[in-house]
């Protein structure tokens, strides 16, 4: 086995990229399957992901009514909470201003249902990402005050609004921020500010997405309202049926599925799967899911139907689908967000299209940079993304009109990008730019391209081309024989998969191709065969016309170790394990 493993991680793939397989304790692994009575995999899998023995239960069996999280460990909830409940005795108008995404859509959708049982004089805003931008800004502040809110809410923004949210023009309204980016050390001097990540604030849920920061404050509100009698003559709302909302903003924000963030989507997944949310079942139902709901399917299939709305078109779409129960407004606004979706893939195809024919002459540099004139801003991130993947380069990608282009920048582990942006800003190159180590946004004038590019030139010159190898990790190398239900069986433990809980991925080692068929002229199927005479099938997505599929066609010729996560087969009427190849290194 440790030449095997040596070979594979001295060899390149066919998409050119190098296996690793992760390290674990091995005597540990074997410690957790006796001890917990769990399969070896199971015991193989929690190892690698380091999940310690005192949190295993929590891990594989979360129970809310057993790991109830303490709102009032995050700074400033209490103070929050008693000023919410003094609106809703007084009957005070409240506003609230949501980002346009998934997180803020959601976090705006429950607080609302919640905040609607008691008072009737709510103003929900949400900003366009096109014209307004991200998070509060003075217009809707005025706007706000126009309509005499006397208590505002600022959901998944608000944390570095300075001068905006605590301008003295607004200084009759009171703002409670309720949000979880990261923050320096200034703060916007407003009533409350509820982030687990500002710097004072010494909770252990830093890792929440914004809806579940906002989902503790409904616990605490709740607590509070109780204390008040405020439940006497009204129905006292179960925060458990939000969790779908909880669990849907949680993944598509992409924080890590650990803690608290495990044990909200594994619950709002029950409540998915029991379609009780009449919006997001409709999602489901536009895009022919056949099967259950996965996490990856709410964060791939769902959200960017969300997120379309924002994207090109009203950014209150989204939030409006989520909080009605309106059967006919449901029907309206859930085919409006799919067609919205679709139409963003062809407006992306179009300029990824655009994009890879100047990528083409820049497979020597150390970054991307690509741009055109008038491409549409609402993709330029996913762009940015697409082309991350392919190349495992740092990407910007600008669209400029009249002159003046604004870009979006995604970057590899290793290259502070956003640190570069912010330089170019400092340094007077380009006019706006900043963001984390991992994406940032920019604007300069078209008269200031060249010098951007000679900064960003002399900014990468000193990476070495290993940074720029990609490399995938496996967990474990399998056999084809270990491919059954039982394994499958195994894997469902490790769910719901996502950001600090990844799907397992295998090496198999043996596989023997019986045949393929090719589906709508792009996937290609294969048919293997274990010792046993049992038939598995794998599917090798978008393969037709490239290297893998080139490969697979002539699999005749070679063999191969294929690198693939196993599934369900969703298209089987039986339970039975598929393999979905991600990559083939080819036996010399």
């Amino acid at each position: 086995m440790n030449s095997e493993i040596h070979k594979i991680e001295h060899s390149s793939s066919l998409l050119n990229k190098k296996w690793k397989l992760i390290d674990y304790d091995e005597r540990n692994a074997s410690y957790l399957s006796q001890k917990f009575k769990l399969s070896s995999f199971v015991g193989k899998l929690l190892s690698i992901r380091n999940i310690k023995e005192e949190n295993i239960d929590f891990y594989l069996s979360p129970d809310i009514n057993q790991h109830i999280p303490n709102p009032n460990n995050i700074k400033d909830m209490n103070l929050a909470t008693l000023r919410v409940v003094e609106a809703i005795k007084k009957n005070q108008k409240i506003g609230i201003i949501a980002d346009y995404d998934v997180d803020g859509s959601t976090s705006a959708s429950i607080l609302y249902k919640f905040l609607k049982n008691y008072n009737s004089s709510i103003t929900l805003k949400i900003p366009n990402r096109l014209l307004d931008g991200y998070g509060p800004n003075l217009k809707i502040m005025r706007e706000m005050q126009s309509e005499n809110i006397d208590l505002l809410f600022t959901l998944d923004c608000g944390t570095t609004s300075n001068n905006i949210i605590d301008n003295e023009e607004f200084n009759k309204i009171d703002v409670i921020v309720i949000d979880h980016h990261l923050v320096d050390h200034e703060l916007p001097n407003v009533h409350s500010i509820i982030n687990p990540n500002r710097f004072d604030d010494e909770s252990d849920y830093k890792q929440m997405a914004a809806v579940g920061v906002t989902f503790l404050f409904l616990m605490s509100l709740r607590k509070e309202l109780r204390n008040h009698n405020i439940f006497n003559n009204k129905k006292e709302p179960n925060l458990l049926s939000y969790l779908d909302l909880v669990a849907l903003g949680t993944v598509c924000d992409v924080v890590e599925l650990k803690q608290f963030n495990r044990l909200f989507v594994i619950k709002g997944l029950e409540l998915i799967h029991k379609r009780y949310h009449k919006g997001i079942s409709k999602l489901i139902d536009n895009s022919k899911l056949n099967t259950p709901p996965s996490s990856q399917d709410l964060g791939y299939i769902v959200g960017p139907q969300i997120n379309a709305a924002s994207r090109i078109d009203d950014s209150s779409l989204a939030s409006k689908l989520l909080i009605t129960n309106d059967s006919e407004q449901i029907e309206k606004i859930s085919r409006k967000l799919f067609l919205l979706n679709e139409k963003r893939k062809l407006i992306q195809s179009k300029i990824l299209e655009l994009a890879n024919e100047q990528v083409e002459i820049q497979k020597n540099s150390k970054y991307i940079l690509v741009y055109g004139e008038n491409w549409h801003q609402g993709v330029l991130g996913i762009v940015a993304s697409r082309l991350l993947d392919l190349y495992n380069k740092p990407v910007i990608v600008l669209s400029f009109l009249n002159n003046y282009g604004v870009g979006s920048a995604r970057s590899i582990d290793g290259i502070d990008l956003g640190n570069i942006i912010l330089n170019a800003k400092n340094k007077g190159i380009i006019s706006e730019g900043g963001g984390h180590s991992m994406a940032a946004g920019l604007k300069l004038n078209h008269k200031d391209l060249e010098n951007f590019k000679a900064f960003l030139d002399k900014s990468f010159e000193h990476y070495q081309d290993k940074i720029f190898k990609k490399i995938i990790n496996f967990d474990l190398i399998i056999s084809i024989n270990d491919i059954n239900n039982n394994l499958l069986e195994s894997l469902e433990k490790l769910e719901p998969y996502g950001n600090g809980n990844p799907e397992p991925h295998f090496i198999i080692n043996d596989l023997k191709i019986d045949s393929i068929k090719i589906i709508k002229n792009k996937h290609i199927l294969i048919f293997f065969e274990n010792d046993l005479g049992n038939n598995i099938k794998g599917i090798c997505f978008n393969s037709k016309g490239t290297i893998l599929g080139d490969y697979l066609e002539k699999f005749n010729k070679y063999k191969f170790y294929f690198g693939c996560s196993i599934t369900s087969d969703k298209f089987s009427k039986d339970t039975r394990p598929q393999l979905i190849i991600k990559d083939v290194m080819k036996i010399d």
